[in-house]
């Protein structure tokens, strides 16, 4: 029989070995959450506990000490994180005494989330049979099925001069079965791109399959335009039937799931149609080319943040010193700065206010990544944009993406 006292206890005990695969493995939590007798069952239990916690993050509008906030920034910091507790203590702006006692609010509070996603007994001292209540036999949705793709490593990258003749020979049964030419057109030196490979084959072969399908008998192209800091994939047909963005429930499904794909792969897909062609860019960032300065007196915010843009576009030069950020802007000329207010010897302010009155450096884009619930007051003193620790590796990512759509209008 399990109490959830003990349900507790393990749940506890996994999270402070979160990074632990061996402990993960033997955690009585893998039975219980389904995810034992699997050949990646610690990664499994990993992505189940750390989706748990993101689960419990607030919507934007709640306000930075709400409790609810309180509760997801805590187990974000000490679990996902692994700080300490003192480093959560300090980020949170509150004693260890006060943090261990929330610490255990907080994992009441995510055991509780866990607890019902087993169907159990919600009785606090009650107890419960070893097996979980029985469930219908359901199919795994969408987003489980892509789970993998988002939790897939940082490094993850494609080579197009690999990946598109691999495409194009999957691609070549359905062209020949409709009777259309399929024609690729790419640099000669196509670029590596940061998107997982099979999430890219697979985001062209939905996108081709609608494609030839609208084509009926005429070639489709596909063509590479590498930019500044992103690479355009092109599919272009002409068509003799409805339109690409037609009724179709099974064109309609291809292009949904290429879209979800270039989500997830911190990209995006643009369908056009016209009356004689249908067109559909897929846009992808390339890898690391684009210099970013992180400006942050905290080594490990520092180090997370290096892991958050490990394999991507982006190049961070990281600094633990304010007094450097006007000379290192103009040493490395970033096209993104990212910059903590919270500072112990120089105020964030101050810095923001030497780069905006700098010459060389004052049109670069600021982003002020702070605990502080000042986002008006960033904006309002020269910051590009705002974001609130602690800050997940989607969200920086996604705010660092935001400003290069920005510097590149032309190619909307």
């Amino acid at each position: 029989m399990l109490t959830i006292e003990q349900f507790l206890e393990h749940l506890r005990d996994a999270l402070n070995h979160l990074y632990d695969p061996d402990h993960l493995r033997r955690s009585p939590l893998a039975a219980l959450l389904g995810a034992a007798e699997r050949f990646d069952t610690p990664y499994v239990l990993q992505r189940i506990l750390t989706e748990a916690i993101a689960n419990l993050e607030p919507a934007p509008g709640v306000r930075p000490l709400s409790p609810a906030r309180q509760t997801y920034e805590l187990l974000f910091y000490r679990y996902v994180q692994q700080f300490s507790q003192r480093e959560v203590a300090d980020q949170l702006g509150m004693s260890v005494r006060h943090l261990r006692r929330k610490q255990h609010g907080a994992l009441e509070i995510l055991a509780y989330h866990l607890w019902e996603q087993l169907r159990l007994p919600t009785e606090v001292h009650g107890s419960v049979g070893e097996q979980p209540a029985e469930k219908p036999e359901v199919g795994p949705s969408v987003a489980e099925e892509l789970a993998w793709l988002r939790d897939s490593p940082a490094e993850s990258s494609a080579e197009l001069a690999r990946v598109l003749p691999a495409v194009r020979e999957l691609a070549r049964p359905l062209s020949d079965q409709h009777n259309c030419g399929l024609k690729m057109n790419m640099p000669d030196h196509p670029p590596t791109v940061a998107v997982h490979p099979v999430a890219l084959r697979q985001a062209l072969l939905s996108l081709l399959s609608v494609a030839i399908r609208r084509a009926q008998g005429r070639e489709v192209v596909l063509s590479v335009r590498p930019s500044r800091w992103e690479t355009e994939i092109k599919v272009h047909a002409p068509t003799v039937s409805e339109c690409l963005t037609g009724p179709s429930d099974h064109n309609a499904d291809s292009l949904s799931m290429a879209r979800q794909l270039a989500e997830l792969c911190r990209g995006r897909l643009i369908v056009s149609s016209e009356e004689r062609s249908v067109d559909a860019c897929l846009i992808i960032p390339t890898v690391e080319r684009l210099p970013v300065l992180v400006i942050d007196d905290n080594a490990d915010t520092l180090q997370l943040l290096q892991r958050y843009a490990s394999g991507t576009r982006y190049h961070l030069i990281t600094t633990r010193e304010p007094e450097q950020a006007v000379e290192l802007a103009e040493e490395y000329g970033p096209q993104i700065i990212v910059l903590d207010v919270m500072m112990p010897d120089v105020d964030g302010w101050e810095v923001l206010a030497r780069l905006r009155q700098h010459p060389l450096v004052d049109r670069i884009p600021i982003i002020v990544c702070t605990i502080l619930a000042q986002e008006d007051l960033a904006l309002s003193l020269g910051a590009t944009a705002f974001i609130h620790k602690p800050v997940s590796r989607r969200g920086f990512l996604a705010a660092l993406d935001h400003q290069v759509s920005l510097m590149e209008p032309e190619s909307r």
